[in-house]
């Protein structure tokens, strides 16, 4: 069995659509996602003169392109990017948007593919774990939260928490709590499990640019004790790669959302075995995407 996992997309559909070419050209069986599927980059557009101009806290790539065109045209290239427009900083509004987007990413993987598709919450979705739920469920796809299910020769578990970080996110809890926590899934987990979680081990993959490990002590030693196959986690971009505690395969799969960067990992249940996936999107084939979105969404 073939499953693709990957992280992070922050709501870039553009990304979701190479997702589903990776389905369809390497005969996937399965999609897992860990986390961070909602969008982040909040936006605001105005006009200055005859041009477009752009107001958020995350960079732009190709900034004059997009811009580029009447409103309608700019509007659905920052959408199909992971970009959503509100008028300020509105909490209640951001997570209205992050469930509305929710639906509209299931609803366009379940279109084009017909395989199962399994997914954890990050601490950028925004969404009350019964919400995100209960979205998934309307859509026939499966919830890692503190979830155990079979797919073939191994289970999938799932685990949604991570470390407090500086901006105050979902699913957030020091060390202590955390590990309260894992003992939900921690008797599940033994060498047949594909371990999904957000955060990282301590000092596995989990590097941010200060050189600064922020992954879970926690996790690391459910892992260094249980031993899962597979272990999968996205959350800290600078760090996506693959590496051992001892026997068990880790694989960091978080994505370059602002970058059009899709990153993941094939992993082959019967090989036991991984191949490393990268794509850039480039931006010719933006044009092309935002057909697609008007077909599917």
């Amino acid at each position: 069995m073939k499953i693709f996992v990957t992280s992070d997309i922050h709501g870039n559909k553009a990304l979701v659509y190479i997702i589903l070419e990776i389905v369809k050209k390497e005969n996937i069986n399965a999609l897992i996602i860990a986390g961070d599927i909602t969008p982040k980059g909040f936006y605001e557009l105005y006009k200055n003169g005859l041009r477009y101009k752009f107001r958020s806290v995350f960079n732009l790539k190709n900034r004059e392109d997009i811009l580029r065109g009447d409103k309608r045209m700019v509007k659905a290239r920052l959408d199909l990017l992971g970009f959503i427009e509100i008028s300020k900083d509105n909490f209640s509004m951001i997570k209205s948007k992050q469930r509305e987007e929710l639906r509209r990413i299931c609803k366009l993987l379940l279109k084009t593919i017909d395989i199962p598709v399994y997914m954890l919450i990050g601490n950028d979705d925004h969404i009350p774990d019964e919400g995100w739920h209960r979205i998934l469920n309307d859509y026939g796809i499966f919830d890692l939260n503190l979830r155990t299910y079979t797919l073939g020769e191994f289970k999938i578990a799932g685990f949604q928490y991570v470390l407090p970080t500086p901006w105050n996110t979902n699913n957030e809890l020091p060390e202590d709590e955390l590990a309260k926590k894992l003992r939900n899934i921690e008797r599940r987990v033994d060498r047949k499990t594909i371990l999904i979680t957000h955060s990282p081990p301590k000092g596995i993959l989990d590097k941010v640019t200060d050189g600064l490990c922020v992954g879970s002590e926690s996790i690391f030693n459910l892992v260094k004790e249980k031993q899962p196959f597979f272990h999968i986690f996205g959350h800290i971009h600078e760090a996506f790669g693959h590496a051992k505690i001892d026997n068990t395969i880790c694989c960091n799969v978080s994505c370059l959302w602002t970058d059009w960067l899709l990153r993941g990992y094939i992993v082959d249940t019967k090989e036991k075995s991984i191949k490393r996936i990268k794509k850039e999107i480039l931006l010719k084939e933006i044009e092309d995407m935002m057909a697609k979105a008007n077909l599917h969404l």
